[in-house]
């Protein structure tokens, strides 16, 4: 057989209908193509990995960590795609063909994006300054809620692309949507805010805070309910909706404390002596290593002439702001009782008019 013969069986020959020289083309585009998605792996990782541990960033590792993901059967398939671009293709094969790619590169990008929601939720959680129980329930919960959207929008992305009309899926989605969200429209609430509290951070685990309704410690922040350990030492489990829709002081990141008291002196007391009252209150304040502000006589009240004492503390701690408050009245008393100044209290003057016979 000559060479003129053998060209012509390769043209001419036809197998599943392909020739054997379209057969070769096919081979060749899937060796070509796996070789250069091997060397992407195993060169372009490598390089990629020695750049990362340069960096103080995580992103360049998350980036690797997520490429790595990628099996070897993928980059088998993507190559076999390739070459059947070379080959006569039947209807049938291209459409079972697509079905296998999509399911697989679509469980690809579900794991891929989990794996970077997971890594969001870690870095807001972190931020946080979450640690143990509180950490892993946050983390936990939050990766539940993620992930059933994830493969919800999956699922329907791939029966789109197979052909199946979703517009009655979603409308059906939609209606029981409805009737759920009606049903639940508290649990929906509270799991909302449980985002807004993750998200915008108006306190964190351990921050002592009031609110309309409790006072206390935060000690878990879940997905319906926030617990607080109040001041009496019960534990006080509040709605995330309730807690956010009452105005709360957060004391965590309080640098100065305004305090402000009155100080009352009997009526009768010499105008020399109540100049002298602000110099005595400044000199308690200033004792207790506070920050003074004013001292004035403010009002001649019923049964007392009223002074109005104005000073900063710098400790957040409200044990530490009590135990300086009473320091400083201690210390005004003291000398109050000095300079001969009377402490006013309640009293009432009773005038009886006698009328004669």
């Amino acid at each position: 057989m000559g060479f003129n013969s053998i060209s012509n069986w390769f043209d001419s020959s036809l197998i599943l209908g392909n020739t054997p020289e379209a057969y070769g083309f096919a081979v060749i585009a899937f060796a070509v193509g796996l070789a250069l998605l091997y060397l992407v792996k195993n060169i372009g990782l490598g390089r990629l990995k020695a750049l990362a541990e340069k960096t103080e960033t995580d992103l360049d590792d998350l980036l690797i960590a997520m490429t790595e993901k990628f099996s070897w059967f993928e980059y088998q398939l993507a190559a076999f795609f390739i070459a059947t671009r070379y080959l006569q293709r039947s209807p049938a094969f291209d459409k079972d063909l697509k079905i296998v790619i999509l399911l697989v590169f679509t469980y690809r990008a579900i794991t891929l994006t989990q794996q970077l929601l997971s890594y969001w939720i870690n870095k807001i959680a972190a931020q946080r300054e979450l640690s143990g129980a509180a950490k892993t329930s946050v983390v936990n919960s939050t990766q539940v809620i993620m992930r059933a959207v994830v493969w919800v929008a999956a699922a329907l992305f791939v029966l789109d692309n197979l052909g199946v009309n979703i517009s009655a899926v979603l409308t059906g989605l939609g209606i029981g949507g409805v009737a759920v969200a009606l049903a639940a429209q508290a649990i929906l609430g509270d799991l909302f805010n449980f985002f807004v509290i993750l998200l915008d951070k108006p306190f964190n685990i351990g921050d002592f805070i009031t609110s309309d309704s409790v006072s206390g410690t935060i000690e878990h922040i879940g997905l319906k309910s926030t617990r607080i350990r109040s001041l009496s030492g019960e534990m006080v489990v509040v709605s995330n909706s309730n807690l956010l829709g009452s105005r709360i002081r957060n004391y965590k990141d309080l640098t100065k404390r305004r305090v402000v008291f009155k100080t009352g002196i009997v009526y009768g007391t010499k105008p020399e002596l109540l100049r002298k009252i602000p110099s005595i209150i400044k000199k308690a304040v200033l004792a207790s290593k506070a920050e003074f502000d004013r001292c004035n006589l403010y009002s001649c009240g019923d049964f007392s002439l009223d002074f109005e004492t104005v000073y900063y503390l710098s400790e957040p701690d409200y044990a530490a702001y009590m135990a300086a408050h009473e320091q400083v009245l201690l210390a005004v008393l003291e000398g109050l009782a000095a300079a001969g100044a009377e402490p006013a209290y309640p009293t009432q003057t009773l005038l009886v008019k006698k009328q004669g016979n």
